[in-house]
């Protein structure tokens, strides 16, 4: 696997843009993604009960459909609880890129990020998206990156090279989401595009694995939003051999694409709203992949640890006491924590390592917390950051 530049335009035949519509105070706020061939197309989206009409519309047009062409997606608003005009609203702008690029309506897919319960101003809308049509190359990717941020302060794309059946494929990714972000996904979008060739259901397969060790896996603040998508589009440009579940190559491909999602999820805890520390939370030695996920999930949402964490206090018993709410059995409590490499917790007791030793390991920018479970062979990991005041301070004037 070769990391290479360029993400969503490091593959073959995409195409994206860029306009600014007004939706924002600033910026380019209105984007579009391109295949220039049908393309073999899956989406996962956010599990919150509340949906977004893009959410909506663009699961309904998968379900119509195994193959899509282009993706628009907006900034600024979230196009959500806002009724029929928020639906008509989502069919129109799908009606009108389709006209504009001489393809179906149902191969458009939607995605909307900003605040919820205010409509969509149409009449900025339309006459962008002729702009973005124009405005349409194979180096945008960087822009449109930038495009879909909301309350993030960096963009995020990667890409990634690997050979299948003799052949160079190409996966790439651009990604936003800085707060509401939680496991199930959050309001994040991430749009995926490969030339890949390769069946639908293998790429379902694909892309939900992937959605699940990576952004699944993470959570900031606890809340889930209501416009979670992540896209992929494969259009067979790599002129590879058919890829199916059942290929030598398959795994090959699953692991570049898990490989993409998880650095881009990364990046989105890096980027987490006030955030100055990024921390990996490990689970070894757990029964299942899944009850390791579950604790990692309880610990990385714990509040007091995440304020412990920005404060430097290595108070390891906010560890073990959301191990113990996880909901997972622990045979006789025969469990190990470290911080960093400081074993503070052996077979469930504490080892009285002195505080001032212990606080190293939340002093720096990266952290590691694991836990030894002693339970099986299965390892997870889960990502979060601290939770700081400025994290407040960026929630409460949100709207404002």
């Amino acid at each position: 696997m070769k990391i290479v530049k360029g993400g969503i335009h490091a593959a073959q035949g995409f195409l994206s843009a860029s306009a600014r519509a007004g939706l924002k105070t600033k910026g380019d706020d209105i984007g579009l993604i391109y295949s220039k061939t049908p393309a073999v197309s899956d989406g996962v989206f956010t599990q919150n009960q509340v949906q977004a009409a893009p959410v909506i519309i663009s699961k309904a047009h998968l379900k119509q459909d195994l193959m899509s062409q282009a993706i628009v997606v907006n900034s600024g608003c979230a196009n959500c609880c806002t009724g029929e005009k928020g639906l008509k609203d989502a069919h129109r702008i799908a009606e009108l890129v389709a006209k504009a690029l001489a393809i179906k309506k149902e191969d458009v897919l939607l995605a909307s990020t900003g605040i919820i319960g205010q409509p969509l101003d149409m009449a900025k809308i339309e006459k962008a998206i002729p702009q973005l049509i124009k405005a349409m190359s194979d180096d945008g990717s960087l822009r449109l990156a930038k495009t879909i941020m909301t309350t993030d302060t960096v963009p995020k794309e990667y890409a990634v090279r690997v050979s299948i059946g003799g052949k160079e494929v190409s996966i790439g990714g651009i990604a936003k989401g800085a707060g509401m972000i939680h496991p199930n996904m959050a309001t994040m979008l991430c749009f995926l595009t490969t030339d890949v060739y390769i069946t639908r259901r293998a790429l379902k397969r694909a892309l939900e694995s992937a959605v699940d060790r990576s952004f699944n896996a993470i959570t900031i603040d606890g809340d889930m939003s209501t416009n979670d998508s992540v896209f992929v589009m494969a259009n067979g440009a790599a002129a590879n051999r058919l890829l199916d579940k059942n290929d030598p190559d398959y795994r090959v491909f699953t692991e570049a694409l898990e490989h993409v999602t998880r650095e881009l999820a990364k990046m989105l805890v890096r980027d987490g709203e006030g955030a100055t520390k990024f921390v990996e939370i490990i689970i070894k030695n757990c029964p299942s992949y899944w009850q390791g996920v579950k604790i990692g999930k309880k610990v990385a949402s714990s509040n007091l640890l995440k304020t412990a964490i920005y404060g430097c206090d290595p108070n390891w018993g906010r560890i073990v006491a959301s191990l113990g709410a996880s909901g997972v059995r622990l045979h006789g409590n025969k469990f190990d924590v470290y911080l960093g490499k400081k074993l503070v917790v052996k077979d469930g007791a504490a080892t009285f390592v002195k505080k001032d030793h212990l606080a190293k390991a939340f002093a720096g920018k990266e952290i590691a917390i694991t836990i030894d479970l002693k339970q099986g062979s299965d390892e997870a990991r889960v990502w979060t950051c601290d939770l700081t005041e400025e994290y407040i301070k960026i929630n409460a004037e949100y709207e404002t």
